[in-house]
């Protein structure tokens, strides 16, 4: 199985899959760049690519880049959610997390 599918919520019930994937990032292509990546979550380029290369938010190296479906970062957004104890994630979450103590659990790679 691929890394791409591995993400989890591919495997859960279509209808909530289909909910969260389009709360989350829908001004967002359905595959991103770190550039991008960098942006969803407001961290730095650094820590973009150690939560690419740590396996931490699954993708795909294509030639000398990577590419990174939404749908695992919003995998990723979600497993952090829980490993924090349930904090609500926003529609707009990027910007609402920048400056709140919980962002720097959520945006930093252990």
């Amino acid at each position: 199985m691929s890394e791409i599918a591995a993400c989890t919520l591919i495997q859960e019930e279509p209808d909530r899959k289909t909910e969260r994937y389009m709360m989350m990032f829908k001004d967002y292509p359905d595959v991103v760049s770190v550039d991008i990546l960098q942006e969803m979550l407001g961290i730095c380029r650094k820590n973009a690519y150690l939560l690419v290369k740590q396996n931490k938010i699954h993708s795909a190296r294509v030639g000398r880049s990577y590419k990174i479906p939404k749908l695992c970062v919003v995998e990723y957004l979600i497993d952090q959610n829980r490993q924090l104890g349930g904090m609500r994630l926003s529609n707009s979450l990027a910007p609402s997390l920048q400056n709140t103590p919980e962002s720097s659990k959520l945006m930093m790679p252990k």
